[in-house]
């Protein structure tokens, strides 16, 4: 089991965009998109390179002053995140922005660890999940801003470089979700490490790449092109204040503070090949014929859910087969906006899609196609015109505070974004984890580090429920 020691801290350091940057302020209001996210706990990635025989020596002259350089050159094209979230001291004083100002900075950790084993963090078999905390940076409340107004600044972003000794090192990343959803996050992860590649090769002109590598594609940042005409961004403000009870202390009021961390939980990877997956597609037509919405993740997704909620009878949980079990999940939008957003839009856009289904009819011979029609149909209301996006969204989060989340099952992450694509320089990840997962309950989807066809699943339970679940979630492959 990791201890808080576990990992050393061998520079702290704050890095900005480079002087010569064209753009010195910016500020972004939260749009009705970001404004769901503001009480949530920070979403926590980590991707883990294997580079053998890395040593301390060069690791600190030689890796850390390219992954400082190219980070910086990155950031003048996402200045937003090396910003702050200013948060004011009540709602006459203007609402939540994302501010950047000349001189923000961006905290990165250089850190080293000799105590837990590379290999082990690596697998996809159960390990504890408290190994891997100390691999990912906490967001903190900010000091940089100096208004002079009563406000709260936070930052948005946060990254640590671990590094094990001969073996490889690990880049944990903490953002704060109403600076951006997945796809934006990922976007900037991209440039990164593709200007951290590049960086390596001595006879490259950085400031030239940096120009190069977003110009066909910088990110836009224009909030004017959202238009809130339901009202929902003072809707959802005005909601936090009860959501925000379900995941800290009552009394607190820093929106980035983590709920109690359950040490008693194991991480686990499932791959789920593409022929399987073309399995599971072929027995949910032959079960439901007359679906209106099929695709790779309504299947997975099914697959999931109905082992997750039939695991529960043989690891000692009993469940009355009239209880409520929930299933919820978001869907990019920037193409279905009124007018849409381009592609590079960044920032939050994404819809949310809630089923339920009763305990007895998941846990029975139709559970899966149940499932895959539930979620498909979730899909297809939500998506058939832009009227149907944002209908009902508020009631989100009172939906959700409204329900036993021990019953809920939502998703992170999305193969869309494959952060084993992720080259820094030194070759593809060995392992990506989605540690967010271990507090949120969520699973987490992502692309296969071996075949673009597979998907890897990730989880987070109890050792007694993974158990249960590993068993019911390999047989049903297996019968297929």
């Amino acid at each position: 089991m990791a201890t808080p020691d576990a990992v050393t801290v061998l520079k702290y350091s704050l890095v900005s965009p480079p002087s010569s940057a064209a753009v010195t302020a910016m500020s972004l209001p939260l749009t009705f998109l970001d404004m769901p996210w503001f009480h949530f706990p920070p979403i926590e990635r980590l991707v883990l390179y294997e580079v053998p025989q890395l040593s301390r020596s060069h690791f600190i002259e030689h890796i850390i002053p390219k992954l400082e350089h190219s980070l910086s050159l990155t950031l003048q094209h996402f200045l937003p995140l090396a910003g702050n979230l200013i948060v004011p001291s009540n709602s006459n004083s203007g609402t939540p922005e994302i501010r950047y100002k000349n001189g923000s900075s961006l905290a990165l950790i250089i850190a080293e660890c000799t105590t837990t084993d590379f290999n082990y963090l690596t697998a996809n078999h159960a390990r504890n999940c408290c190994d891997f905390h100390p691999l990912i940076p906490e967001l903190k409340p900010s000091n940089q801003d100096d208004s002079g107004s009563t406000v709260l600044a936070l930052q948005v972003l946060a990254l640590q470089v671990t590094l094990f000794p001969l073996c490889g090192m690990s880049v944990g990343i903490s953002n704060h979700h109403t600076v951006g959803d997945a796809g934006s996050v990922f976007r900037f992860m991209k440039t990164w490490a593709a200007l951290c590649s590049k960086c390596l090769e001595d006879n490259i002109d950085r400031d030239d790449v940096a120009a190069t590598l977003v110009s066909d594609s910088p990110p836009c940042y224009d909030r004017t092109m959202i238009k809130d005409t339901k009202g929902l961004s003072s809707i959802f403000w005005d909601q936090g204040v009860v959501f925000i009870k379900l995941f800290q202390n009552e009394s607190s009021t820093d929106t980035t503070a983590k709920p109690m961390t359950k040490t008693d939980k194991v991480r686990r990877s499932f791959v789920i090949s593409r022929n399987n997956i073309e399995k599971l597609k072929r027995l949910a037509l032959q079960k439901r014929p007359q679906l209106v919405h099929l695709s790779s993740f309504t299947v997975i997704c099914a697959h999931v859910w109905t082992c997750l909620v039939k695991c529960r009878g043989p690891s000692g949980e009993h469940v009355d087969d009239e209880e409520v079990e929930y299933f919820c999940c978001t869907a990019d939008c920037r193409g279905r906006m009124d007018p849409p957003l381009p592609s590079n839009y960044f920032g939050n856009c994404q819809t949310v899609i809630r089923k339920n289904e009763k305990n007895g009819k998941l846990i029975g011979e139709e559970g899966f196609p149940i499932a895959v029609e539930s979620i498909g149909e979730g899909i297809h209301q939500r998506l058939k015109n832009n009227d149907s996006l944002f209908d009902d969204a508020d009631t989100w989060l009172p939906g959700i505070a409204g329900i036993n989340l021990d019953r809920l099952v939502s998703v992170a992450g999305s193969p869309r974004y494959n952060y084993y694509n992720l080259d820094f320089g030194w070759g593809k990840p060995k392992k990506f984890e989605f540690i967010s997962i271990d507090t949120s309950g969520a699973i987490s989807l992502g692309g296969s580090r071996e075949s673009d066809g597979d998907i890897e699943v990730g989880l987070s339970l109890s050792k007694p429920r993974m158990d249960a679940f590993t068993v019911i979630f390999n047989d049903r492959l297996n019968s297929l």
